[in-house]
């Protein structure tokens, strides 16, 4: 039996058995997901618990009303938006790929502009997720905090990061597509 046979045991054992011998096999039975006595206790557990998912909901204590769960999943969002996982997705991008000259080695970052690795694009999300995190710090943290030298300190902190993260958005994207990003200064500056 062929090794991609085994997914769906025992479909494909009785295609196997069918083909070789050419018997007929009976009807394979499942049994049910959940049994009978499993749907009554979850039924009965879901009811008494109807009026304490109503106090909840009612108290706003919920975990739709928790701004750590909704803050937490915009940071995924966001992520997985500027790290180009859906086209990752629908373009079944692979995550890496192995070297051609060492087959033992593999390449996480393919030099050239024709195509597009997984941990390319999750590198480079995770730098603006950064970027954006670090914004997010000053803008709502940091005015908060009352001594203006740790403000200060943070703030030149914030901004080496960010200068960080950005230049390596550059230095990727320079080393891949092969075109570099320059500074344009308007002409009555000259």
């Amino acid at each position: 039996m062929d090794q991609s046979h085994f997914s769906r045991l025992a479909d494909s054992m009785v295609e196997f058995v069918e083909a070789r011998t050419g018997l007929e096999v009976g009807p394979i039975t499942r049994p049910p997901l959940i049994s009978r006595n499993q749907m009554i206790l979850l039924v009965i557990l879901f009811i008494i618990s109807i009026p304490f998912g109503i106090k909840r909901i009612l108290e706003g204590d919920t975990l739709l009303h928790d701004r750590r769960l909704w803050m937490a999943g915009a940071l995924f969002v966001y992520f997985f938006s500027v790290s180009g996982g859906m086209y990752g997705i629908i373009r079944h991008t692979p995550m890496f790929i192995t070297d051609r000259a060492d087959p033992n080695k593999l390449v996480f970052f393919y030099q050239g502009s024709g195509m597009q690795l997984g941990a390319e694009g999750f590198a480079v999300g995770f730098l603006y997720t950064l970027v954006g995190l670090m914004i997010a710090v000053v803008t709502h943290l940091l005015v908060k905090v009352e001594s203006l030298q740790t403000q200060r300190f943070a703030m030149l902190a914030v901004m080496i990061i960010v200068w960080w993260a950005v230049r390596k958005v550059i230095v990727l994207d320079n080393w891949k597509t092969g075109y570099s990003i320059h500074t344009f200064w308007p002409s009555s500056w000259r």
